[in-house]
């Protein structure tokens, strides 16, 4: 008889724990408690939009996701590199241009000239960009590891450009709002982020599980089963004991200690309020307490994100930015966001049309300064544990440690052989 392996939680970890693990000859079931496999990567049609569970891209310049996804299959399109800056002057808003010099030469050259910052700062994230780029990927975790915030002016960036572009970038990236996010992992996510493009799936986040599900079948996988983990050996699924080689844990068990949640709001608009299919940054988020951190229009990257005639604009809002301007509930969120969208788009917002306030409790896990964030994902020598909580939030995170946790069960299953 061959081996048998659990895998409990079906997110990408654990479907890519279980995919991998079939591809080995093992005999691997997943149990999911919810009704619904990916764990955060969901998406849901409301009213012909397809609504992802909070802003979601997929980034190409992961190795893990290239050699696990085809993009291509997945029909995905990609945001402009670079970004639009909203500031508000007196009672008018203006809007920034920032395009990537190395991948959009003409309109990163306008870019130097628009007066958004000075051309020192400019030199200084080209310089960044090719920092973070050289030698191997390993590179990013050799350094120091101190808040992203000390390391940007350690490098010479200007309070006001870190709080104008980095911190509505970054804090919508780690959620959190104070960029207290160790150092390696900024040199992490700039790095993909130069060297790749941000994607969207055809029919939205929920194709990247959905793939791998696929791949694994479909029959392996038991939704809404909550399962006790009895040993190391033993599960209790239902009334019944059931007993496999190996379980996985492909959940974070301390998912409640992470403060990091996000709260974000789908709109159905008339047509986009974008010019160019950017991310839309609020340079004001920081500086003047506001409460958006960016807003972006799916629709304007997938069309099929929205019915014809319609676009889909979503807005994140960092959880503790909230917090911190004593909104927390939903009315009081959704009114101060169209609030600050107004004072941007003028009357046009009044024709929107909210779709869904979502609030995303404990949407990544802590990766603060001195974590000693490294390439390889954690493992525990007494069982097996895999998910981005193991590594980094991320899908390259849960990916690696979903490699990594693999390796170590047909390690041991080879040892429990001979």
């Amino acid at each position: 008889m061959g081996q048998t392996v659990a895998v409990i939680g079906a997110g990408i970890a654990g479907l890519q724990c279980a995919l991998l693990l079939k591809e080995s000859g093992i005999d691997v079931q997943v149990f999911e408690r919810q009704n619904h496999i990916g764990g955060r990567m969901v998406t849901e049609n409301v009213n012909g939009f397809l609504l992802d569970h909070g802003f979601h891209v997929m980034q190409t310049a992961y190795p893990t996701s290239q050699r696990t996804f085809d993009f291509e299959l997945l029909g995905a399109e990609a945001f402009e590199p670079g970004a639009l800056v909203v500031k508000k002057s007196k009672k008018k808003a203006k809007f920034w241009r920032l395009s990537d010099p190395f991948r959009r030469p003409i309109q990163g050259m306008m870019s130097g000239m628009n007066g958004f910052t000075s051309p020192f700062n400019l030199l200084r994230i080209a310089f960044l960009r090719s920092k973070v780029r050289r030698g191997s990927l390993s590179n990013v975790y050799l350094e120091g590891d101190e808040t992203s915030e000390r390391w940007l002016l350690n490098r010479g960036f200007s309070k006001s450009m870190i709080d104008q572009f980095f911190h509505p970038l970054f804090s919508g990236i780690f959620l959190e709002n104070d960029l207290r996010t160790s150092e390696r992992m900024f040199r992490f996510v700039f790095r993909m982020m130069s060297k790749g493009d941000m994607i969207l799936p055809k029919d939205g986040i929920a194709a990247a599980p959905k793939s791998l599900a696929d791949s694994l079948g479909f029959d392996r996988i038991h939704l809404n089963s909550s399962v006790e983990k009895i040993d190391e050996f033993t599960l209790l699924v239902g009334d019944k004991h059931q007993k496999f080689d190996a379980i996985i844990c492909a959940h974070n068990p301390y998912r409640e200690e992470s403060k990091r949640h996000v709260w974000t709001l789908h709109f159905d608009a008339p047509k986009s309020p974008l010019k160019s299919k950017h991310i839309l940054l609020n340079g004001d988020v920081k500086t003047k307490n506001q409460l958006i951190a960016h807003v972006a229009v799916p629709s304007d990257i997938q069309p099929s994100y929205a019915p014809l005639g319609h676009s889909l604009v979503t807005v994140t809002i960092v959880g503790e930015a909230a917090q911190k301007l004593g909104l927390t509930n939903e009315h009081e969120i959704q009114s101060r966001a169209i609030n600050e969208l107004k004072s941007w788009f003028g009357s046009q917002v009044d024709t929107w049309k909210v779709l869904a306030v979502q609030h995303i409790e404990h949407a990544l896990p802590e990766i603060s300064a001195n974590s000693g964030l490294s390439e390889d994902p954690n493992t525990y020598e007494d069982s097996f544990e895999c998910g981005d909580h193991m590594m980094h939030g991320s899908l390259e995170g849960a990916l690696l440690s979903a490699e990594k946790t693999v390796q170590q069960v047909l390690e041991t299953l080879e040892k429990s052989r001979t």
